[in-house]
This record gives C-alpha cells, sequence and structure tokens, in this order.
C-alpha cells in the first residue's frame, strides 16, 4: 500500500478583507507532496503562489485572512490548529525561507544567535555552548567559509548570498520535514542563485526534507523540481510531473509562461529524482 502524502491541501482557499468584502486570492488549489520530493508553484506575480505558501505555513493571522478547504500535514488537519500549537510546528517540523534574506534577518544580531533562536525555542534543553556548535555546523553545512569568525557577524557584514546561506541554516536547523521557499533567489545574480538551489536540494535530500519552491520562474522550477503546479488568479490551471507539463503544456497560460521564458531548461539543477 502506497505512504500517505507527506501534505495534503484539498480545494484550499484564501480570502483577504478589504473595504468592499472578501477579496479570494487562493481558489480551490489542490495538491499532495510525498517526503523528500520536490515541488514547484509556478505564476506570475497575483497568481495566488505566496499565499498558499503562507496558508501552510500558518501565517495569515496579520493579514487577517480566512482560510477554507483543508490542509493535512503529517496526519494533522491544519486549519484547527492553536496558535500555540502552529508555533511549535514552525521552525520544528516546517519551515520556510523567504525570498529577502536581509528583511528576514535582524541587522542588530550576529547571526550565531539568530540561528540559536530555532533552537532556544524549540530545544530548551540545550545549553548555550551546545547551540553554538549546532549553529557552527550549520554554518558549515550551507557553505559559509570561515564559520568561526562568521558566526558572530552581522547581517550587514555578509554578501547578499551568505545571507541567504544563513536564513537557509536557520530553516533547517531542527531537520524540518518540510520546507517552503518563496522566491528564494530572486535577488541574487545568475551564478549565487544557482548555488543555493543546489544547495537546498543537495540538503534536502540528505535530511529527507521535501521542499515546495514558490516560483515564477520556469527555468528554475525545470531544473529543481520533479513535480509542478501552474497558478493564474489563484487557480490551478495545469499540473503534474515537470516534464509532462513544460514539455507539453495543456493549457495556454502555461504556453505563454514557456513562450516568455528567455533561456528553458539549462539543466544545471538534478534532484537526483527521476524525470519523464
Amino acid at each position: 500500500m502506497a505512504a500517505s502524502p507527506l501534505l495534503s491541501v484539498g480545494n484550499l482557499t484564501v480570502d483577504y478583507p478589504s473595504r468592499t468584502g472578501l477579496i479570494r486570492a487562493v481558489d480551490g488549489v489542490s495538491f499532495s507532496i510525498s517526503a523528500g520530493s520536490v515541488l514547484g508553484v509556478v505564476g506570475e506575480s497575483g497568481s495566488g503562489k505566496s499565499s498558499v505558501g503562507f496558508a501552510l505555513m500558518g501565517l495569515t493571522d496579520a493579514s487577517k485572512a480566512v482560510l477554507g478547504g483543508t490542509i493535512t500535514f503529517e496526519g494533522r488537519d491544519m486549519l484547527t490548529l492553536s496558535r500555540s500549537a502552529w508555533r511549535q510546528l514552525r521552525g520544528d517540523r516546517i519551515a520556510m525561507v523567504f525570498q529577502d534574506a536581509m528583511a528576514t534577518l535582524n541587522p542588530v544580531m550576529r547571526i550565531g544567535d539568530q540561528i540559536g533562536e530555532v533552537f532556544r525555542w524549540h530545544r530548551p534543553e540545550m545549553s548555550r555552548r551546545a547551540i553554538r556548535a549546532a549553529c557552527l555546523e550549520l554554518l558549515e553545512r550551507v557553505g559559509i567559509k570561515d564559520a568561526g569568525r562568521r558566526i558572530d557577524s552581522y547581517p550587514h557584514q555578509l554578501s547578499g548570498g551568505m545571507r541567504q546561506r544563513v536564513v537557509i541554516a536557520a530553516a533547517i536547523a531542527l531537520k524540518p520535514s518540510l520546507l517552503i521557499a518563496d522566491e528564494p533567489t530572486t535577488a541574487l545574480d545568475v551564478t549565487v542563485q544557482a548555488q543555493i538551489l543546489e544547495l537546498m536540494q543537495t540538503l534536502c535530500r540528505e535530511q529527507g526534507t521535501a521542499l515546495i519552491l514558490v516560483s515564477h520562474d520556469l527555468d528554475v522550477v525545470s531544473d529543481v523540481c520533479r513535480d509542478v503546479v501552474v497558478m493564474k488568479d489563484g487557480v490551478v490551471v495545469e499540473a503534474g510531473p515537470v516534464d509532462d507539463v513544460l514539455m507539453n503544456p495543456q493549457h495556454a497560460y502555461t504556453q505563454i509562461l514557456l513562450k516568455a521564458r528567455p533561456g528553458f531548461g539549462s539543466g544545471h539543477m538534478n534532484t537526483g529524482a527521476p524525470h519523464g
């Protein structure tokens, strides 16, 4: 018997309040992802893809969004969780890498202390020495050279690529079973982008973590993901194995996205997962 999906999303709706009533940003989105898999959620700005990511993280309170449908993660109904239960899950079993590392990191806090907050919150039994050792190991794992010195750096003292590596280090600290990356390389140059994406894939493969990559970039999705969900105006217009969808698109919107790309399928990434 096939194993149950790690995450199942069924008929998800996300409505945001406005002066004239609720505005639907996500309308009946459904998909699933198994442990260790890589799923792309792709679409233009305003397609609703980021709203899906925030809903999966339980980060919709500030916007007062109204959620409908179902989100089942590791067998739990996520839409019935209390705020405290969400806080326990976030950073532990499920984590997110955001687009702008400089906005994510606290500018007046050393990076080692920022990564250490994950352990202090979720592993309060750990000593300060053990937390620092774990942070050093994480910085080394994500490719930060001279980690023993860099651990006491402030975000502004690091390059954009290094800051994004720090954000990834914090996200994977407790080996979550699901990592959501929302446009994680948008602000980086092409070379650093490739390094960051390859790093995320390697870490997920080593830890068995599932990855949901939210992106507008079809080249990135084609190189990184096994499966893809294409969104437009809050609706899934096409979904399936990445090669099937992007090499033989059935929906006019997917065809338009593909025609607009500068160079499709560079092939510089490899999940280790079979394609086709």
